[in-house]
């Protein structure tokens, strides 16, 4: 009788100990919402993000749109960007690597300044990269980012490269 005692006693242990398992992880697609200065819209602009799998990382898109209008200019943007965000799963901090294109739409003058220097925009379009710090807590909330956002294109002045930088503060669900 005793044997059968520990030998139950034994197996409720065992059935408990394998029944135990790692926390629960809550992964889900990665949206957000955010308000970006400078960055691959020039100036400023308002964006939406999202993330392709269901996860809070890995490969996504963003779409922007930003007009600013100063008594000689007026400017309209459109960033589009593919990018994918490196961390650790269930974490809150990524390294953000991205390309994508921008439209902009400059009128009633055709140059514009990025850092205090007068650029002259030829086409329409440029090519913009991010390589930025992203922060995105997996459950929603305050959300920003901040990084090195070149620009390349054809510029009046015979430069290729203008490097440039972005901040971003927005909301994540």
């Amino acid at each position: 009788m005793r044997k059968i005692i520990l030998l139950f006693v034994f197996t409720l242990f065992l059935v408990h100990l394998f029944a135990q398992s790692e926390e629960p992880t809550f992964e889900r697609r990665g949206h957000g919402t955010f308000f970006e200065l400078g960055g691959a819209g020039f100036s400023y602009t308002f964006n939406y993000e999202s993330r392709f799998g269901e996860s809070n990382r890995g490969l996504g898109a963003r779409v922007g749109i930003g007009f600013s209008s100063l008594s000689d200019i007026s400017c309209f943007t459109l960033p589009v960007h593919i990018n994918y965000l490196l961390g650790k799963k269930d974490g809150k901090h990524y390294l953000e690597i991205g390309a994508g294109y921008t439209y902009i739409d400059l009128r009633e003058m055709d140059d514009y300044r990025i850092n205090d220097e007068l650029i002259y925009f030829e086409g329409t379009s440029f090519a913009s990269f991010s390589l930025m710090y992203h922060r995105h807590p997996p459950l929603g909330g305050f959300l920003w980012k901040i990084g090195f956002t070149p620009l390349v294109g054809d510029f009046s002045d015979g430069r290729s490269f203008v490097p440039h930088f972005g901040l971003a503060f927005g909301y994540a669900f």
